[in-house]
């Protein structure tokens, strides 16, 4: 079993949206989408990242333990 970082949460939250949206472009320039929420609207950044996590967990893709960590299997009645 092995808990999540916030980070390896992100990540599976950035590379979802970076796979539904396509790259962002301006003039030459060419950015992720991700990137671009996290800087231009941190707040929805955080509301999507809650939400899509809320997602995962529904779907047993990731789980919360009791003490408020994610970890990729369930918490053992150990």
């Amino acid at each position: 079993m092995t808990q999540l970082t916030d980070r390896q949460l992100e990540k599976m939250f950035e590379d979802m949206v970076d796979e539904c949206t396509p790259i962002i472009e301006i003039g030459m320039l060419k950015y992720l989408a991700s990137d671009v929420l996290k800087r231009i609207d941190p707040v929805a950044y955080r509301e999507g990242l809650w939400e899509h996590m809320n997602w995962l967990i529904a779907r047993e893709a990731i789980f919360e333990h009791s003490d408020g960590s994610y970890h990729d299997e369930p918490e053992s009645d150990d």
